[in-house]
């Protein structure tokens, strides 16, 4: 289990250190996230946003327009996220 969790710190400190690198460059980064929880509509001016809740209690509140791909709920068969 150690070596796991030595694997799992070694990651996180490089993640931490690119995104500081992208920080002091100042240039835009693309990041892919996968999060998985619970979402809801989030109300308020400014357009539809949604917010994801996770199992662990972090919240990331987007825009739909973020989202590239979805996992866990069923596709409707004209959906243009849809596998195949």
């Amino acid at each position: 289990m150690r070596n796991t969790d030595d694997a799992k710190d070694m990651f996180l400190q490089e993640v931490n250190t690119r995104l500081e690198e992208a920080t002091r460059s100042g240039r835009p980064l693309g990041l892919v996230l996968t999060v998985r929880g619970r979402v809801e509509p989030v109300g308020g001016r400014g357009g539809e946003r949604w917010r994801i809740r996770t199992g662990q209690g972090y919240v990331i509140t987007f825009r739909p327009e973020f989202v590239i791909a979805f996992d866990g709920s069923k596709e409707s068969s004209d959906s243009p996220l849809r596998k195949g």
